[in-house]
């Protein structure tokens, strides 16, 4: 912002004169009195100091750069042999901007060891409030698609998600709050060790899969997803579905997850994994 510098006294004298001349009146003599203060005023002027300049300091802060955060996110991720380093990892992290506003670190429901991992995308407030993924309206959806294939979600599956701590407003995670998020989630399914995973929602498929195709092209394929950095690691079976936020607003979609979860209800059987029948019995 621009400062007016303030004008001497005499200068603004001068100025009025100069007023007064344009305004067409005789200018006139400012008297003995005023050309005592202008001089007692530039004497108080030239005595005084000069007024001190204040310099705000730089906010200091932990928040480490980018590429840091991400070198570091990859090292606290591979340095985990468990579930439950895992976890602790993921509470000591500081790299990531989100974690400063959310109540909880949203890390795991289910059953440990199943053999069906389902991975949302984003915590939301439910979640958020009870740090565990897939809470809320859209929980109790994806709870009903399970269970229409057999599929109960408290001992059939282990269940997370690629953010684990909620964006304000429940807004979109940036692109380098994903690549932070994605170590511990690629960790997470290789200590998870699930034989089948359903990624759900577009953002988890493109993050895990390495493509920018959306939720509607993914949810018609197959992939076989590496566990490990090796190219001799293991692979499992993973699909797309679309998020229960999604089906939620634009429910006439759900004919197509329906067709999804049957595709993947026929797979995971081809594949041997134990699931409910709908009649109750267990089904290989």
């Amino acid at each position: 912002m621009h400062v007016r510098p303030s004008l001497t006294v005499e200068a603004a004298a001068q100025a009025l004169a100069h007023w007064w001349e344009l305004a067409g009146l005789e200018p006139c003599d400012l008297g003995p009195a005023l050309r005592a203060r202008t001089q007692a005023l530039q004497r108080q002027a030239a005595e005084a100091p000069a007024p001190e300049t204040k310099v705000t300091p730089a906010r200091v802060t932990n928040a480490k750069k980018p590429v840091d955060a991400l070198a570091e996110a990859h090292r606290l991720a591979q340095s985990c042999s468990s579930l439950d380093a895992l976890y602790k990892a993921l509470e000591s992290f500081d790299g990531c901007g989100l974690k400063a506003n959310a109540r909880t670190t949203v890390f795991a429901d289910g059953r440990v060891g199943a053999d069906i991992m389902v991975i949302g995308e984003t915590a939301v407030r439910e979640d958020d409030e009870l740090g565990k993924p897939f809470q809320g309206p859209e929980g109790e959806l994806l709870t009903k698609m399970l269970a229409s294939i057999g599929l109960d979600r408290q001992q059939d599956c282990y269940l997370t998600c690629l953010i684990p701590w909620r964006p304000p407003g429940n807004r979109n995670p940036t692109a380098e709050e994903v690549a932070l998020c994605r170590p511990f989630l690629v960790r997470h399914i290789e200590l998870a060790a699930p034989k089948a995973v359903l990624m759900v929602g577009g953002l988890t498929g493109q993050t895990l899969l390495n493509t920018s195709d959306g939720i509607m092209k993914l949810r018609t394929r197959s992939f076989e997803y590496r566990l490990g950095l090796e190219a001799t690691g293991a692979s499992i079976y993973a699909q797309c579905l679309i998020s229960p936020a999604y089906l939620l607003n634009r429910p006439r979609d759900k004919a197509l997850a329906w067709q999804d979860l049957l595709r993947f209800e026929q797979k995971i059987s081809a594949l041997g994994v134990a699931t409910k029948g709908r009649n109750g019995a267990k089904g290989g």
